[in-house]
């Protein structure tokens, strides 16, 4: 009887194997090709990311890391008058991570917006670290560092889907994930 069965992958409904949508929910319960799709479907579904590349989350943090290196450190050291200490490092981290999302969202083959926030994630630590370890005279709480770290992510998101955005304008778009 299972054969008989299409289980509806949006919410566990078991279908007849006849049928096109969930009775359930209404979602499609076919094999999704890309021939499959209405002109509509095809439309709404023009933002959505097809899948998760791990290489591409560890490119972002790589990425992220040598711009803040560059920014935090190396402009630190570089120019006495500068000082990243407390919210000002925190502010232009997320300033890093938003242009680094950008890069990221330009450069990634696909629709690949979600992999930069998971490298931006990872990054939050090593980042958070740097800036309480530099924390001499403004000193923010760790809940500060977290929330800042976590508006970051978000941001970066935001530079991601304007990164992909730009690339699909400049007709750069690549479907194949590499």
């Amino acid at each position: 009887m299972a054969a008989k069965e299409i289980v509806c992958p949006m919410c566990g409904f078991k279908n007849p194997s006849t049928a096109a949508r969930c009775a359930s929910c209404g979602a499609r319960v076919e094999a999704l090709g890309a021939g499959d799709l209405t002109a509509e479907e095809e439309y709404e579904r023009r933002n959505q990311q097809d899948s998760f590349v791990w290489k591409w989350a560890f490119i972002s943090f790589i990425v992220y890391g040598a711009l803040q290196t560059v920014i935090l450190v190396g402009l630190d050291l570089a120019i006495d008058a500068i000082d990243f200490q407390g919210l000002p490092g925190l502010v232009i981290s997320i300033a890093t991570w938003f242009v680094g999302g950008i890069i990221i969202g330009y450069i990634s083959p696909g629709k690949t917006f979600i992999e930069p926030a998971v490298g931006a994630l990872m990054a939050v630590i090593p980042t958070a670290a740097w800036l309480m370890h530099i924390d001499i005279v403004a000193q923010l709480s760790v809940l500060a560092y977290i929330i800042g770290g976590l508006l970051g992510v978000m941001i970066t998101l935001f530079g991601a889907f304007i990164g992909e955005k730009v690339q699909y304008t400049f007709g750069q778009r690549s479907d194949s994930r590499k």
